[in-house]
């Protein structure tokens, strides 16, 4: 019952995961340059949820610098991922045993892509487009 309370929290993050997740500690990882990249800036993202039992739509806000992604979310799941210089969009997000896995491109201000959750059983698309 837990796992069931916690899906909608769990997917709801994976509306970040179309172009980033949750802050990430970035503690003992190398640093990167600071240089702005042609991708960063602030994401509105909507998620569909197409198979399993997701909720079916989520909206987040997402923040890209220097190719990485982030979220300003609570913080409560991992996020491993990139977007690189040719705009291929490649993340993972954990939380406890759950796992979601992105995949995708942006091309100038706009985004989407594919997520799955073997864990959840769940999948879809996103989409997102760069504010401002």
């Amino acid at each position: 019952m837990g796992s069931i309370r916690r899906r909608p929290l769990f997917v709801a993050a994976l509306a970040a995961a179309c172009l980033g997740g949750p802050t990430v500690s970035d503690a003992g990882q190398e640093s990167r340059s600071t240089a702005p990249t042609v991708h960063d800036g602030v994401y509105a993202v909507e998620i569909l949820t197409l198979r399993g039992a997701c909720d079916r739509v989520y909206h987040w806000k997402i923040n890209v610098a220097d190719g990485r992604i982030t979220s300003p979310a609570d913080g409560f799941m991992q996020a491993s991922g990139e977007i690189n210089a040719g705009g291929v969009v490649s993340v993972a997000f954990r939380r406890d045993e759950q796992v979601a896995n992105v995949a995708g491109t942006v091309d100038g201000k706009i985004g989407s892509g594919t997520w799955s959750s073997p864990t959840l059983q769940c999948g879809g698309s996103w989409r997102a487009a760069r504010q401002g």
